[in-house]
């Protein structure tokens, strides 16, 4: 009985002692999270720019917040241009926001507005598809001032249809191609298909240097063989839409009968 008393007292005393570790380690533990949060709020003050800061930027519109367009045609799309200012005295960092989800779209604005600059947004109205409709587009810019943020302008417009013997200059743009007939300037005269140009083979490389490289081109020559060493020739140059009518002339003309679609002359 006397050897377990002093284990006893052995034995509490590590107790105890473990006991107060562990609850200076606890403490640490919870000074170190305090500390590491005092942290991470100071740095998102400095990035966010929060209501704490002294400095803060200022995003303001110069001009109207809403511009009626009026009556616009279907196919066209109608440029606003709106101008923000940072009249504050910290960096802006800008994000657009398309509150219409569809229908317009925002560019050539700078993410990032130093004091005192300005930049332009420009708000393209898109107007395909909504023939016969009045319809209002939203924009908002949402920028690192939570007091004053987010800030927002619309553009309205009337879209009318075009009439029966009107085409939109989308449909153009979406089936338009060259139709280059590579011939001599003599054999084009005799016959040609109607809405063909001549651009003699020897010539080709030339011309079409001006031409952006993803437009449909059809080369046309007598039998087609010409006219497959043209596309061959172009496509190795980068114009990968560029193709020959197999058989040429003769092979239309075989198919779609004699004078089919054909005239005479250098037009």
């Amino acid at each position: 009985m006397a050897g377990t008393f002093p284990k006893l007292l052995k034995w509490n005393y590590c107790l105890l002692t473990a006991g107060i570790l562990l609850c200076c380690l606890s403490n640490c533990s919870d000074n170190q999270k305090q500390i590491s949060s005092e942290k991470n709020e100071a740095i998102n003050s400095k990035v966010v720019g929060s209501n704490d800061s002294k400095e803060k930027p200022l995003l303001k519109i110069a001009g109207p917040t809403h511009i009626d367009l009026g009556t616009v045609m279907e196919g066209s799309e109608p440029h606003v241009v709106f101008m923000l200012l940072n009249t504050g005295t910290a960096a802006a960092r800008v994000a657009v926001d398309d509150l219409s989800k569809g229908g317009c779209t925002a560019v050539s604005l700078i993410p990032t507005l130093a004091p005192g600059d300005s930049s332009i947004l420009e708000f393209i109205f898109e107007t395909l598809g909504y023939g016969g409709r009045t319809e209002t587009r939203r924009i908002q810019i949402n920028y690192n001032n939570p007091e004053n943020s987010p800030l927002e302008f619309s553009v309205s417009a009337t879209v009318t249809k075009p009439e029966p013997y009107q085409a939109l200059t989308g449909e153009l743009w979406y089936g338009y191609y060259l139709l280059i007939d590579v011939r001599s300037p003599k054999e084009f005269a005799r016959e040609h298909l109607v809405g063909s140009i001549n651009v003699p083979f020897d010539e080709l490389m030339e011309w079409t240097a001006s031409l952006p490289q993803y437009i449909l081109i059809y080369l046309i020559s007598q039998d087609g063989t010409q006219s497959d060493q043209a596309a061959i020739m172009l496509r190795e140059k980068g114009y990968s839409e560029c193709v020959s009518l197999v058989g040429g002339l003769d092979e239309w003309k075989n198919k779609y009968i004699s004078k089919q679609l054909l005239i005479a002359g250098n037009r």
